[in-house]
């Protein structure tokens, strides 16, 4: 079981509720798009020579989003992707993650 999937709807668990899973992506999205241009204001605590500040971005720019968000994830993921017909591209095994 996915902790990630809400089971009901099938659509990555979130904190706005968003049952629909376009809607979802549009969302993410758009934050996504806010959170890159005003990116430059949360640099000054991101060290890129040390491995967690990949959790420091991935946290502020989904954190609206994603309870989870900032954090490594504890299963393999699998996410079908339209330009590879609906194949995924090949994940990192999640105990190779490095942790922090």
């Amino acid at each position: 079981m996915d902790p990630y999937i809400d089971p009901h709807t099938k659509v990555l668990i979130n904190k706005l509720n968003i049952s629909d899973e376009q809607d979802l992506i549009n969302i993410e999205a758009q934050l996504l798009i806010a959170g890159i241009i005003d990116i430059d204001r949360n640099l000054h605590d991101v060290d890129f020579l040390d491995f967690k500040s990949i959790s420091i971005i991935y946290k502020y720019l989904f954190g609206e989003l994603y309870s989870w968000a900032g954090e490594f994830r504890t299963i393999n993921i699998y996410k079908n992707e339209k330009v590879l017909n609906g194949l995924s591209i090949n994940y990192s095994h999640h105990s190779n993650i490095q942790k922090i």
